[in-house]
């Protein structure tokens, strides 16, 4: 997720912490592997990433029993303003659960993500000031299947989302923790020669609803995404 949300990556990290966010991701990676290597077929290693989504959610809950208040609350929803990017088995994970809409309903989507992805252009990658294309009624509509790094955004003050060009308080240890665990589960796939980059959200989903041959493309180890503008 790119700025203001993204701002933790200027972070002075110590040598110390350094190795510990390392350390702590090449231990999701052995782990991960050890299972998407023995079950490499297209409806396991694209479950498998609910095991990351999970794993995010839960540090975030720790957190918060651990006495930490965030600002963040259904209706609020400044970081769906600012560029999204999901890993290629986040995105069959949505496109697979879109799918299950009624087909008229589908048809609008796609519509709208059209009018979307033609809004963006390579100059506009660094400067993304658009409205996510699943938020609908000032809520995530695919709240459930959201990508990680939705999923670990959080403010510890709303007040300062509303301000352009704000660095958002946060938790810092949270966003590392939650970081170690996306590239962990990233590099594994990745070891077991499967795409698992970062993608702009609307624009990868629009190419697995429209491109049925996208998802056996993938697990034959085609990294499909990368013909999309970005």
């Amino acid at each position: 997720m790119a700025s203001p949300f993204g701002s933790w990556r200027f972070a002075v990290l110590t040598p110390e912490e350094q190795t510990q966010l390392l350390n702590a991701a090449d231990q999701v990676r052995q782990a991960a592997v050890s299972h998407l290597d023995a079950n490499r077929n297209t409806e396991y290693v694209i479950r498998f990433i609910a095991n990351l989504q999970r794993g995010v959610d839960s540090m975030v809950v720790a957190a918060v029993e651990g006495g930490q208040q965030f600002d963040c609350k259904a209706g609020c929803n400044h970081c769906c303003r600012v560029r999204v990017e999901a890993l290629e088995p986040e995105v069959f994970q949505i496109a697979r659960e879109l799918k299950k809409q009624a087909p008229d309903r589908l048809k609008q989507l796609i519509l709208r993500l059209n009018t979307y992805v033609s809004g963006i252009t390579p100059d506009s990658a660094g400067q993304h000031d658009r409205v996510c294309p699943f938020l609908e009624h000032e809520l995530c509509s695919i709240y459930s299947v959201r990508p990680a790094v939705c999923r670990k955004a959080h403010s510890l003050d709303v007040d300062q989302c509303q301000k352009t060009g704000a660095d958002i308080p946060q938790n810092l240890a949270l966003i590392l923790q939650a970081e170690a665990l996306m590239k962990g589960t990233a590099t594994a796939y990745h070891q077991i020669q499967l795409a698992a980059s970062g993608h702009e959200l609307g624009q990868a989903v629009l190419l697995a609803l429209s491109d049925d041959t996208a998802e056996s493309r993938w697990i034959a180890g085609e990294a499909v995404f990368d013909v999309e503008k970005s």
